[in-house]
């Protein structure tokens, strides 16, 4: 397990006034020099860092923006990035991270994002029917008293040991049925797509097993093969291992941004200080990477139609 400042390298401290500026300036098409160097900046740090290793990188110096800030900062660095996506059936494309009450799973709608619990790593959105975030952030505002320490896990160090079992690994390859946590009219009830592809050259992750559960217990959902239980039971365990773990605790004022292609995450359980304002705060988006553009009548596998 890889702890300690996990941070260290990928940390870059943002200047207080520029951060008030970015906060005050939600446009990225300004004009302003300032702001073009700041966008160059992220996008830089994006290239490097999450097309490249380690999968995500951090801004920091926040701490003093007030909440309305720290969400139109979120919003504004976000879009610097790429498109920012919704993240449910109305539309929202902030959403707020901090305990609800509920367990992953619970009813119909609840959600990871809704919990304190720990565990579960996952990868944002896999349940999402549509275009899936390559980026999601993650803005702290407020920490937990104890816990809530990140948990990451790169597909390349998962795929090392997955070689070794071709079976599990072709069975992970096979798609799967998601339950979308969508209790929307008329919203499909399921979305499939595989745990593991290779995608725009690289492999991407779309996971979490409760998610995977929940689905196929819908009555027009065939079941789970054995072969796709044994693979989806191998790489739970391999996600348990501490040693393939890298974990970090955000510090209120910090923005993460993480691959969300390549990175499963979770968090270690939190316990949150008592009152309406004392809880564990985080603001997210998630953030599709500009598509590149394509002959008229081409689809996105490049064959003209």
């Amino acid at each position: 397990m890889k702890s300690n400042d996990m941070f260290g390298d990928v940390r870059f401290p943002v200047d207080r006034e520029l951060a008030a500026a970015v906060a005050a300036s939600p446009d990225p098409g300004t004009g302003q020099e300032w702001h073009r160097e700041f966008a160059d900046m992220v996008q830089g740090c994006v290239r490097r860092h999450l097309d490249g290793l380690p999968g995500y990188f951090v801004l920091t110096g926040l701490d003093h923006l007030s909440e309305e800030q720290a969400r139109n900062f979120t919003l504004a660095v976000s879009r610097l990035a790429g498109d920012l996506l919704p993240q449910d059936g109305h539309g929202a494309v902030l959403r707020d991270v901090r305990d609800r009450g509920l367990r992953l799973g619970e009813g119909a709608t609840g959600r990871y994002s809704d919990s304190r619990q720990g565990g579960s790593l996952h990868t944002d959105a896999a349940h999402r029917p549509g275009r899936l975030p390559d980026i999601f952030t993650l803005f702290c505002f407020r920490q937990a008293r104890s816990g809530g320490a990140l948990v990451m896990m790169h597909v390349v160090d998962l795929l090392k040991v997955l070689e070794d079992h071709p079976d599990q690994l072709a069975a992970l390859r096979l798609p799967v049925h998601f339950d979308t946590r969508d209790d929307t009219p008329g919203a499909p009830l399921t979305t499939r797509r595989p745990v593991l592809e290779s995608k725009d050259g690289r492999e991407r992750m779309h996971y979490l097993r409760d998610y995977i559960e929940i689905g196929h217990r819908h009555p027009h959902v065939p079941a789970l093969t054995p072969e796709q239980t044994k693979a989806l039971d191998l790489l739970d365990s391999l996600l348990s291992r501490e040693d393939l773990q890298t974990r970090g605790r955000l510090e209120p004022g910090e923005m993460i941004f993480i691959d969300n292609r390549s990175i499963v995450h979770g968090r270690t359980a939190f316990q949150d200080e008592p009152g309406p304002d004392g809880g564990r705060l985080l603001m997210r988006t998630w953030i599709g990477l500009p598509q590149p553009v394509r002959a008229r009548g081409e689809s996105p596998s490049g064959v003209l139609s």
